[in-house]
């Protein structure tokens, strides 16, 4: 509750209020000062302050509100999420509800087809480390018809890409596998509480402390793993091979499964390491995993975006638009109340710096050189 007294704008009542609870990946998060040092003054922004006076004219915020603010709105992943639109839409539907949703499908969150999808790449990783023959592991893939893939094609290029078998290579691959079958074990869903994949595998601590992302029974998995032994054993070896070890480390290590590009970041990841060095500037790396299926099409996210931010901005302010998005946004937010409208101006405001500051920034305003998925939009 803001209070009765007459509104002023400043950092004591900014701070106070419910509306300061949902920055988190912009640079709003850094603070009233603060977000000067990231190109942002929150203190000039009039949109910001319309909308903690609209908070503070309503008074007694419910708490379903507040949790909306705190989880949904607040957790919207920061990269777009393999299955964008999904948690903005779901955002929606909280506000429409009053009632924050149950799970917030964001950051380290990936579903069990996604996992499933890692796990057979993981398979020819791990069957090039035996020794194995590219037709042998592609034979077993067939047999078990994962993904509908052409893994001949797969395995053959895989084992191309990667080339002669040296120690540098054969390591990197090892520590490779072991941070993403941590991330296929780590990473939650509805149903998958860190204990459905690599149950018979210890990659690291799954009952960690730290930060959550919109669901604070899991905590930031990040960096337990880096801790095992093991780990910290075959990265010491890396560090005496590899000069480019520092690249290659900062990079297996921000190599999210829930990340919209995962698999295209996997290939790029694979073709440093047959080349055992990183990309050059403006070098082009080719696809060979087939996996353009498992991000959506920039062009089909950035008109959706449009759409949809329109048609937020229509519901609060009065006026719905047309079209499919309007009228799903009007269907999932159903009969206007005065803390909707706060709460979906809000909302709008919040991903109008995502969209500046956060990485969703590459999907929904993509340059002409960034690689189209073929994926169907989460509706």
């Amino acid at each position: 509750m803001m209070g009765s007294k007459e509104f002023e704008w400043s950092k004591e009542t900014y701070e106070k209020s419910i509306s300061s609870k949902c920055w988190w990946y912009t640079a709003y998060d850094a603070g009233w000062e603060e977000s000067k040092d990231y190109g942002h003054d929150l203190s000039a922004d009039d949109e910001l302050r319309q909308i903690v006076q609209m908070e503070h004219e309503l008074g007694s915020i419910p708490d379903w509100a507040r949790q909306i603010v705190e989880g949904a709105i607040n957790f919207v992943p920061c990269c777009g999420h393999p299955q964008f639109p999904r948690a903005y839409l779901e955002a929606v539907s909280a506000i429409g509800a009053e009632a924050p949703p149950a799970f917030v499908h964001g950051c380290y969150t990936a579903d069990r087809h996604r996992k499933e999808r890692m796990v057979d790449y993981l398979f020819c990783l791990d069957a090039w480390l035996a020794g194995a023959d590219a037709q042998n592991a592609a034979g077993e893939l067939t047999a078990r018809g994962s993904a509908g893939i052409d893994w001949t094609a797969v395995c053959a290029d895989l084992w191309r890409v990667l080339g002669e078998r040296t120690e540098l290579k054969e390591l990197l691959v090892e520590r490779l596998l072991h941070r993403q079958r941590w991330w296929v074990k780590s990473l939650v869903w509805d149903d998958d509480a860190r204990d459905l994949f690599l149950r018979d595998q210890y990659l690291g601590d799954t009952i960690c402390d730290g930060d959550h992302y919109g669901n604070p029974a899991f905590k930031d998995p990040f960096f337990t793993e880096r801790e095992v032994p093991r780990v910290k054993r075959l990265e010491a070896r890396l560090a005496e091979l590899c000069t480019d070890w520092q690249w290659f480390k900062d990079n297996i290590d921000c190599s999210w499964l829930c990340a919209m590009k995962a698999f295209r970041y996997l290939e790029r990841m694979l073709r440093a390491i047959g080349k055992e060095r990183p990309p050059e500037d403006g070098e082009q790396i080719p696809g060979f995993l087939r996996c353009e299926d498992t991000y959506p099409n920039h062009d089909e996210a950035a008109e959706w975006w449009k759409s949809f931010l329109a048609a937020l901005q229509g519901w609060w302010q009065g006026y719905p638009g047309e079209g499919d998005v309007a009228d799903d946004v009007s269907r999932r937010l159903g009969e206007p109340t005065p803390v909707k409208r706060w709460l979906v101006r809000l909302f709008v405001r919040r991903l109008e710096l995502h969209a500046q500051d956060a990485e969703t920034r590459r999907l929904v305003n993509p340059g002409p050189g960034a690689r189209r998925g073929e994926a169907a939009l989460t509706k």
